[in-house]
């Protein structure tokens, strides 16, 4: 996608259940538009589905569509909802890019940290970071896990983030976000991007923790 300041930002995968989210308001879908969308994307996963749908799913699978065109910010390059199986269990995936406003200090970022190469852009940091979530029908908070990838030039970034999901639903989908995330590529004015060595600060902060 092409941030109008010629910059593009484009990616690609061969796995099933990922489905590309649109923007709306502005340029983007009315909302005459964005309900023909979710119409027409639910009508897609239950012909995929087959016998999988439940009848409960002609009203969970349209909210959960809808959650997703909600969910889209307007700092996405990309986004994406993963439907990994047959089921209703799906995340958000982000893609952004664009002018660091300040130094990024690894140290100070929180989470566990641990060095990536991404194949199109250059070296960069995973983070794995946990946040906890009030739900009334439980008994104490849920505790859910996202991961961050990040990779700097110093001047520009490009963020690509898993939402906070249920530990082990994270954990099945960090294979699929390594490989849809070293398909992505930038192309700018003067060529291709790439990012620069993290350096020493995010050295000191490795941390060897799990995903789950």
């Amino acid at each position: 996608m092409d941030h109008g300041t010629g910059w593009q930002v484009t990616a690609r995968t061969d796995d099933p259940g990922w489905l590309e989210i649109p923007p709306t308001g502005g340029a983007g879908l009315d909302e005459a538009r964005a309900s023909a969308w979710v119409e027409g994307r639910a009508a897609e996963l239950r012909a995929d589905w087959g016998d999988r749908w439940r009848p409960e799913h002609d009203v969970l699978v349209p909210a959960a569509l809808e959650h997703a065109l909600a969910r889209r910010t307007p700092d996405d390059a990309l986004c994406f909802q993963l439907w990994p199986v047959r089921e209703l269990r799906a995340a958000i995936v982000h893609v952004a890019f664009g002018a660091l406003e300040q130094p990024l200090y690894w140290r100070e970022v929180g989470g566990a940290l641990s060095p990536l190469t991404l194949p199109e852009i250059g070296p960069g940091v995973q983070r794995v970071f946990r946040e906890q979530l009030q739900v009334p029908e439980a008994d104490g908070p849920v505790e859910l896990l996202g991961v961050d990838l990040l990779c700097t030039d110093g001047a520009a970034l490009l963020h690509v983030r898993l939402e906070p999901t249920l530990p082990g639903f994270a954990s099945d989908l960090v294979p699929l976000l390594h490989a849809f995330a070293a398909t992505i590529a930038v192309q700018g004015p003067a060529g291709t991007w790439r990012s620069t060595d993290p350096g020493d600060d995010a050295v000191a902060a490795w941390s060897t923790e799990a995903l789950a």
